[in-house]
């Protein structure tokens, strides 16, 4: 699979990159992303004002969105854009969005299942609570 060296320093030098835990442009695709579930796309205080805070940071034009399922396909756009290769984010957004699968399967080929986008049920867990049982894809 290709990788990424977004944030690669020279390789004959110290490390000059640092691990950035929270991106403040992140923060608006996350409060965009909520005021849309919540119904307010445009005017004051709404997902486009903050879409459009991170595009004309970006030096892009300003985009507005008739219907919250044109904010998401370009919020998802945007995530995929601005948060390229940063702490599995893609990935995380994917599985929100309930995309995994359409899009990870046809680029994993045979060896793609739909249950893995479940993560394991740790065996402590399952021991404190006999009635909880493995997730599908993996032994009990």
């Amino acid at each position: 699979y290709p990788y990424c060296s977004k944030y690669e320093g020279s390789s004959s030098g110290p490390v000059t990159d640092y691990s950035t835990i929270l991106r403040l442009s992140e923060q608006f695709l996350i409060r965009a992303e909520a005021r849309a579930k919540q119904g307010k796309l445009s005017g004051l205080n709404s997902a486009e004002t903050d879409m459009n805070i991170i595009r004309n940071r970006a030096g892009l034009g300003d985009i507005s969105f008739a219907s919250e399922a044109e904010f998401m396909s370009a919020l998802q756009r945007e995530r995929l854009s601005e948060l390229f290769c940063e702490w599995g984010h893609r990935w995380l957004d994917l599985k929100r969005w309930g995309r995994a699968d359409a899009v990870l399967a046809p680029i994993k080929g045979p060896g793609w299942q739909p249950t893995d986008v479940l993560y394991p049920i740790p065996e402590y867990q399952r021991l404190n609570s006999p009635e909880v049982s493995q997730n599908p894809g993996y032994p009990n």
